[in-house]
């Protein structure tokens, strides 16, 4: 079963190792983050293998707007640390009960999130080719 502990940031305290920080504040509060920001939880784990899945399962639930509900605030959005407790928990609650399918679907969407970054990259250079080519045409 998968443990995580989760606590809020602190821009002093240097993490280094199995730890996933998580938005909490914005429309975008819940989203995994691999390096931390000043306005995000710390989630720890205890290996590789769980921090992966913990991942894409936030990753998942933010992508189905499964954090949006429970956002409080009527300037800037936030969510609560128990109210993401509580959906990681209900989250990992149902992975459990199909591990094998949840293995190949997270590895799916790894590569399918590689892609995506692959065509990011590619469709930033062609922007910087057209800027090039159109600069060079007005020296």
């Amino acid at each position: 079963m998968l443990q995580f502990q989760l606590t809020t940031y602190n821009p002093d305290k240097e993490y280094s190792g199995l730890y996933i920080f998580i938005l909490n504040k914005g429309l975008n509060s819940g989203k995994p983050l691999k390096t931390p920001c000043p306005n995000c939880f710390v989630c720890k784990l205890k290996n590789e293998e769980e921090r992966e899945q913990i991942y894409w399962l936030l990753f998942g639930l933010w992508q189905g707007k499964a954090f949006y509900t429970s956002l409080l605030g009527s300037v800037i959005p936030y969510i609560r640390k128990n109210d993401l407790k509580d959906i990681i928990q209900n989250g990992i609650d149902k992975l459990n009960l199909n591990p094998e399918k949840v293995k190949k679907n997270i590895s799916a969407v790894a590569k399918i999130e590689e892609q995506r970054v692959n065509i990011l990259k590619q469709l930033d250079l062609m922007k910087q080719l057209k800027m090039a080519l159109m600069f060079e045409v007005l020296k």
